[in-house]
């Protein structure tokens, strides 16, 4: 409850701290889930269009 206490005493109202604590534990999930698969971006570069990743101003997925 110390982490609820801190974040009323910054400001946010109980909607706003269940919607942090659904955002952080959805990409807890994620991250475990991905990291359990043994995925890996090592040499990728994230963002960048999948079919044309030597322009970085390309950030289109189509």
């Amino acid at each position: 409850m110390t982490d609820v206490h801190a974040l009323r005493e910054a400001g946010f109202d109980d909607g706003e701290i269940l919607e942090i604590n659904q955002v952080v534990s959805y990409f807890s999930y994620a991250n475990r889930t991905v990291m359990g698969l043994g995925c890996s971006t090592t040499g990728d570069i994230i963002g960048l269009s999948p079919g044309n990743s030597d322009d970085p101003d390309d950030w289109s997925h189509s």
